[in-house]
């Protein structure tokens, strides 16, 4: 069971919504680009059960939240999760991200360090994408996914290519769309002020079958990052990953939170 949450942040005109669920130390969840908190229900369900307190972000755009302006920047979108942590949590959490959001949460512990406990992404990529681009065809098939024009089958194929695994079901996935992204914040940083995720303890969980995010992106990162990196894999998962592995998902996340438990302030 979650509670929706608007918080503001009247000096940089922001209303962010917030899905908020459990109790104990703040857990705060980014989704993927174009996507919402609604992403995160299962997972908020095994963290509310291992004693946490989940803070799912709609991100601008999403839902009731302040749609992005054109110039937004990756600090912006950092500067947003630090408000979630600062106004529901204790003022500082453990950031967790998916897709776009492993970005955010990396962008956040590197400009906003006071409020990164942990960092853990699923997949750890886009820092690179010069060495590891996209394939056009994913790219394209990524396009399709949203576009509700389309078929609901040639939009089943279009997710099967850009996000899901072979033979896993991307029904699911039809919905929870939104028609805006805050994606061109990442094409205008340079990943060195980013990519690192600051000095936070770092979980890297990376799905095998990630079209978009290749395996070696992420076993890449874990090397240069040494012991604060945990590095993980999943099998039979896709750059989706979170309807598609949610036990291992909330396994591997809450085994690391519970090793990195917030110091007293």
């Amino acid at each position: 069971m979650t509670d929706a949450t608007m918080i503001d942040d009247p000096t940089r005109g922001v209303r962010l919504e917030v899905l908020s669920a459990g109790e104990g130390e703040p857990v705060v969840l980014v989704p993927s680009a174009l996507r919402g908190a609604i992403d995160f229900a299962r997972l908020q369900n095994h963290l509310t059960e291992a004693g946490y307190n989940s803070l799912a972000l709609n991100p601008r755009g999403v839902a009731n939240s302040t749609p992005p302006p054109a110039d937004i920047s990756l600090r912006d979108l950092a500067d947003d999760v630090a408000l979630v942590v600062q106004q529901l949590g204790s003022g500082r959490a453990h950031l967790v991200g998916h897709a776009l959001g492993n970005i955010v949460v990396r962008a956040t512990a590197s400009y906003r360090p006071e409020v990164a406990a942990t960092v853990a992404v699923m997949p750890c990529g886009g820092h690179n994408l010069g060495a590891h681009p996209v394939a056009p065809e994913v790219l394209a098939a990524f396009a399709r996914c949203h576009d509700v024009s389309l078929s609901d089958e040639e939009r089943l194929d279009a997710l099967r290519v850009a996000f899901f695994a072979p033979g896993n079901d991307p029904r699911s996935w039809l919905d929870g769309w939104w028609p805006t992204s805050s994606f061109g914040a990442v094409t205008q940083t340079d990943p060195e002020e980013w990519w690192r995720a600051g000095n936070a303890p770092l979980l890297i969980i990376q799905p095998l079958d990630d079209a978009m995010a290749p395996t070696a992106v992420g076993r890449d990162a874990a090397a240069a990052l040494g012991d604060r990196a945990t590095y993980v894999e999943v099998s039979s998962c896709g750059h989706a990953i979170l309807p598609e592995q949610p036990e291992a998902i909330a396994e591997h996340v809450t085994a690391f939170l519970r090793a990195h438990p917030l110091e007293p302030s």
